[in-house]
């Protein structure tokens, strides 16, 4: 298989068929030149009805080393498929990172510690289940979980990022279980060991004797692939666990709607006493000043000297925030909820149903509004006056030598980078709830559970918004903010299922390139087309006619043609 995502037949010569395997990569001539692929099958000459000739049949010039795992190739071929992308690109994202094999020894841990608390009873409980979706609050670890799974056999465990699997290890091999980082301890992975862990692409990983697959936070947007074939760690998760016929077990304080789908009947909460860390939810309706951010919970949590506390402010994107000045109404679109915009003069528009609400208030009538423009140094200048505590404003240039007892300002990023506090504010929650997508709700319920896993059980999240009669922000506000999130899911999905959204059909994103309009070709009936942004979303109930029509597009414009199956935001 070369680069050009063809399979070609080559012979094996003698001297190099003790090396020959299923997934080793090779080096090839063709068409003059030396190229790379991949072993994907192996047969006896003529034994599968090939036509070719012995005599014709080029020899491979090299197996270089090691590749893919050989049961793993089908995986490979129904990731290419199942995602719209290239085999070899897929090939090579399961491939081992070193092709010189070294020969390592199993190593299992003989003194483990195995905890016993609701997270870990859980687990072992889903384990006999056959897996399934396990909702572990925010406050807990789910490597309590990986580490009861861990005591039955070895586990193959997908974390959202290289930082949480780094940590995770580290953590499991405390507890007396030995560990190996993919992709840095491929060999000891095929080995044999007690834990098998690593980020998104771990997926693809050899795991001997793996008992079961464990994917933490299957919400986190980081275990989807964004080059093409863009796939998702849940899916081929999933594929391979029906493979290999062993079970699966997702885990997420905030469950995906894919996956309180496919898991509703095997899905496990954990039932602890305080799920959530105090969540404050702040009316910015009741600020004395007129459009401010500064509540006095902002203002306290700030004020604190020693204490850490993160800001999080979003000013990116269309959610531009209007709000009346008579009734200080945010203005958001009736129909689907979106940040409504002003567009051509004063006409309020939803730019996700494509409605115009005209020049008034959608709640009183009245003509006069305002849009607040502070962003992220603006807040850091008014707070540089409030508190005794340093203020430091987190872009993409700073480091990661954090102070604690600072006060950390920035867009959603800085949740990522930094790893404990006391309080976390979310100063203008609305900018990201009223977002022009469906999945708006989704990302934000992804924040908040970050928020809460840094404070941790005896931290604070606030939330500042103008809707606190949002379903969300009254679940937040409730005293019982497992059950109120779970109504609010199933609101959600009741929608989806009505608007024939996701995961009640299917949607892939296409571009086609800059002079290309995909409305006057000639797709099934049944595949609907949506403009989004430069791009075309396509939607159908069924996979068949997305496969259909994404081939038809791929025939008429060849290369120009770009998929992204199952985005996460639309």
């Amino acid at each position: 298989m070369s680069g050009i995502d063809k399979i070609f037949d080559y012979l094996v010569p003698d001297e190099m068929v003790s090396r020959a395997s299923i997934g080793a990569r090779v080096r090839i001539n063709l068409n003059g030149r030396r190229v790379a692929g991949w072993i994907t099958d192996l047969a006896q000459h003529g034994s599968r009805g090939s036509h070719i000739a012995l005599d014709r049949l080029a020899p491979l010039v090299a197996i270089s080393g090691a590749g893919v795992e050989p049961h793993l190739v089908p995986l490979t071929q129904w990731v290419a498929n199942e995602f719209f992308g290239s085999w070899r690109a897929t090939l090579s994202s399961a491939s081992a990172p070193r092709m010189r094999e070294k020969t390592v020894h199993a190593r299992h841990g003989t003194t483990v510690n195995v905890p016993t608390d609701e997270v870990a009873s859980a687990a072992a409980k889903l384990l006999q289940q056959g897996g399934g979706l396990l909702v572990v609050p925010p406050v807990s670890s789910a490597l309590n979980a990986v580490s009861a799974l861990a005591g039955t056999g070895p586990v193959l465990v997908v974390c959202p990022t290289v930082r949480m699997a780094i940590m995770g290890a580290a953590s499991l091999r405390r507890r007396g279980f030995t560990t190996a980082l993919v992709p840095d301890d491929w060999e000891n992975a095929r080995a044999g060991v007690d834990v098998v862990i690593g980020a998104r692409s771990a997926v693809f990983a050899p795991c001997a004797d793996v008992s079961c697959i464990v994917v933490i936070d299957e919400h986190d947007e980081s275990l989807h692939e964004e080059r093409s074939p863009a796939w998702d760690a849940v899916s081929v998760a999933q594929q391979r666990a029906a493979m290999q016929n062993i079970p699966l077990i997702l885990t997420s304080p905030v469950p995906s709607m894919k996956s309180l789908v496919t898991y509703a009947d095997r899905t496990l909460i954990v039932p602890v006493h305080q799920p959530w860390p105090k969540v404050s939810v702040v009316d910015l309706d009741e600020v004395p000043v007129a459009n401010s951010l500064l509540s006095t919970q902002l203002l306290q949590a700030v004020a604190v000297q020693g204490a850490t506390t993160v800001c999080v402010l979003n000013t990116k994107g269309k959610a531009r925030l209007i709000i009346c000045k008579a009734c200080r109404t945010v203005q958001s679109c009736p129909k689907c909820s979106s940040l409504l915009t002003q567009e051509n003069g004063d006409t309020l528009l939803c730019t996700r149903c494509h409605v115009e609400h005209g020049t008034v208030c959608v709640s009183c009538g009245r003509s006069s509004f305002v849009v607040p423009r502070g962003g992220v140094s603006q807040l850091r200048t008014q707070l540089e006056a409030s508190s005794p505590n340093p203020i430091v404003e987190v872009t993409s240039d700073s480091d990661d030598s954090w102070t604690k007892g600072s006060v950390f300002i920035g867009t959603e990023a800085v949740l990522f980078r930094i790893s404990s506090a006391d309080t976390v504010v979310f100063a203008d929650i609305d900018r990201d709830l009223g977002a022009p997508r469906l999945t708006a709700q989704s990302e934000v319920l992804a924040l908040l559970a970050r928020a809460a896993r840094i404070v941790g059980v005896n931290g604070t999240v606030v939330v500042q918004t103008r809707q606190p009669h949002h379903p969300l922000m009254k679940a937040l506000a409730s005293s019982n903010v497992n059950e109120a999130l779970k109504t609010v899911s199933q609101a959600e999905l009741s929608q989806r299922q009505l608007l024939r959204m996701p995961p009640f059909s299917r949607i892939v994103r296409v571009s086609v390139g800059a002079d290309a309009n995909i409305n006057e070709v000639g797709l099934p009936d049944d595949v609907e087309i949506a403009r989004d942004g430069n791009a075309y979303l396509l939607r159908s109930l069924s996979r068949e006619s997305l496969s259909h029509a994404v081939h038809h597009l791929r025939g008429l414009f060849g290369t120009a043609v770009r998929v992204h199956a199952d985005p996460d935001r639309y």
